[in-house]
């Protein structure tokens, strides 16, 4: 399982917001937003922070489809790391199910104390549907059907006319319908997104199967983890089950708890010591350390060096860090 440091979330959304032309600077800061924020907060408070920026915005602005037109679904040359953050990041949470040739993405932006509004929906789909056309080199690839768990708003001919496809609301749950062809078949052999981004994206949203119940839980980890170390107790809760059954399912797909902290541990250090963004003693508290010097053991036990040596290694010219580091053990 991937990750990446939220971070890169709100940079993205300001680089985006810039691009379109609203000055967000200060609404970022009246929101609570800084770039701080990236490792900073838990993911239930950036999801509610970014929900008030959104309502700032709409507000500000007057515009109910600013959603839909700050990040319009036209295919990119290269997205960037926008689009993979959308989906992957702590504060999106996508479910997939196949149903006669169709694949359904399902989407839910958890919130603790503030309603998620609509806009952030639209953007999120926007950003989503940008990166298939990317990925497939095809601008007319167009969802089968949306489904809003929002009542249906007055302009709602705009978000047919910006999805291609029929757009229902006050349905059950949030939700971009696909056909599997336009998934799969329509990827080209030389995806334009770098190493091969595309591919991994279409894949993970075509195949058949669920996420695992290991990634669930790592999931959960990369939230709990700038909080401290995380518990099995604290951890089989959240889940709604005892700790006997969350140590049994994880005991049945080949790992434990303790291996999956330290491998989402270890893939949250690299990415961010790649980045070089946080101090190491911010980081090592963000991973759920007790003391740097805990980091440290770890990094030398993880990849051999220092993490300040893998801070310098990632400014030097050549291979990029997260290449030349030891692979992560895959969970079944």
């Amino acid at each position: 399982m991937t990750y990446s440091s939220a971070l890169h979330l709100v940079r993205g959304v300001k680089s985006r917001l810039a691009q379109s032309g609203v000055e967000a600077d200060a609404l970022f800061t009246e929101a609570g937003l800084n770039e701080g924020d990236g490792l900073a907060c838990d993911a239930l408070t950036l999801s509610d922070k970014l929900s008030h920026l959104w309502e700032l915005l709409v507000e500000k602005s007057g515009d109910p489809l600013l959603g839909l037109k700050v990040s319009t679904p036209h295919r990119l040359g290269w997205l960037g790391v926008m689009g993979h953050i959308m989906l992957v990041s702590p504060t999106v949470q996508s479910t997939i199910e196949r149903c006669h040739g169709h694949t359904r993405v399902g989407l839910v932006l958890p919130g603790a104390r503030r309603a998620v509004p609509q806009q952030r929906y639209d953007f999120v789909w926007c950003v989503l549907l940008r990166t298939l056309r990317c990925a497939a080199g095809r601008d007319d690839a167009t969802p089968v059907v949306v489904e809003y768990a929002f009542p249906k708003p007055a302009n709602a001919h705009a978000y047919e006319e910006t999805f291609g496809c029929p757009v229902k609301f006050d349905m059950p749950h949030n939700v971009m319908e696909f056909a599997d062809a336009d998934l799969v078949m329509a990827l080209p052999p030389n995806p334009p997104l770098q190493d091969g981004g595309g591919q991994r994206v279409l894949a993970s949203l075509a195949r058949a199967e669920p996420p695992t119940f290991s990634a669930k839980v790592q999931g959960l980890l990369a939230t709990l983890l700038p909080k401290g170390p995380p518990h099995r107790d604290d951890v089989a809760a959240q889940l709604m089950m005892s700790e006997r059954t969350l140590q049994r399912r994880l005991a049945e797909e080949g790992t434990s708890f303790t291996t999956l902290v330290d491998d989402t541990r270890r893939e949250l250090a690299r990415q961010s010591l790649s980045a070089g963004e946080l101090s190491l003693k911010m980081l090592s508290f963000q991973l759920g350390f007790s003391e740097p010097s805990a980091f440290y053991r770890a990094c030398k036990r993880w990849f051999g060096m220092a993490p300040s040596d893998i801070v310098h290694l990632a400014h030097q010219p050549g291979p990029q860090v997260p290449a030349m580091l030891p692979p992560l053990r895959e969970t079944a």
